[in-house]
């Protein structure tokens, strides 16, 4: 009987080890390695629209041609804007279009940059009203001592202010609107006339600019230099053109919208056709 009983045992402990799950070893093999997600290289080049204004105003009736050239009514700012908003334009930034060239960031479809030169109160009382109602951004290069003057053609630094609070762009346009090319060999005219302003707009907005636009369009290798030093990123000319690159960001051109500038021609402007 007791080798009955031994036997039992033994068949069940048998039956018992069968039924256990065997214990899986972890596979020495290694994993093979994720292929690495290729890097995209910037694009080398943009084409964007970076539209010049400067008065949005009707124009006074002693107007000389340059004045009359320089304002675009409100009434006609208002249908150009009308036109980008049906007809699928973006508005964007400088940064914007920085950041694409410079790391390949995407656009909107069909991004236009609006910049305003001087600084002038209609950009306040006109132009940025027009920009809110129909969502849109603008640059505003301002010159730091018309902002601090009394003269009523020029925004004050409050206006300045709530519009960047509100999202507009404020950017230097120099310190007193010298063509920077007389400053040749005068560093610390050069310096007098770039730097005071940068610290003045970021005092005023809580932002330092980070773009320039040259007075009358002039300027030498000594000013982009100084900008550089500055960290800025870029400056715009007042030369005709809508394609930019990351080498030319100290030279960008942009297209002038004109006194006379209908829907037609303002089509024709911002096409990149």
């Amino acid at each position: 009987m007791a080798g009955v009983v031994v036997l039992g045992t033994s068949c069940a402990a048998n039956w018992a080890t069968a039924q256990t799950t065997p214990t899986v070893t972890p596979s020495s093999r290694p994993s093979a390695t994720p292929r690495p997600t290729p890097t995209i290289p910037p694009p080398k080049d943009a084409r964007v629209p970076i539209l010049m204004y400067h008065y949005i105003s009707v124009p006074p009736p002693n107007a000389d041609k340059y004045r009359l050239d320089l304002s675009v009514t409100p009434k006609n700012f208002e249908a150009q804007l009308k036109y980008l908003a049906e007809n699928g334009f973006t508005t964007i930034s400088l940064y914007e279009l920085h950041a694409y060239l410079n790391s390949g960031r995407p656009l909107p479809p069909k991004p236009v940059v609006l910049t305003f030169d001087d600084g002038y109160i209609d950009n306040y009382t006109e132009a940025f009203p027009l920009l809110k109602k129909y969502r849109m951004t603008g640059t505003f290069f301002v010159v730091s001592e018309f902002a601090s003057s009394t003269n009523p053609a020029y925004m004050r630094w409050n206006h300045i202010k709530e519009m960047s609070d509100a999202g507009m762009s404020i950017e230097s346009h120099s310190r007193a609107h010298t063509d920077l090319r007389t400053r040749r060999g005068d560093f610390q005219g050069l310096v007098w006339d770039t730097l005071p302003v940068l610290d003045q707009i970021e005092k005023v907005t809580g932002k330092r600019p980070r773009f320039f636009c040259y007075p009358f369009g002039k300027y030498d290798d000594a000013v982009i230099r100084m900008l550089k030093s500055e960290f800025m990123l870029g400056a715009v000319t007042t030369d005709y053109g809508k394609t930019h690159t990351l080498a030319n960001a100290f030279t960008w051109d942009r297209v002038r919208v004109h006194g006379g500038t209908g829907i037609a021609g303002f089509a024709s402007l911002v096409s990149t056709n």
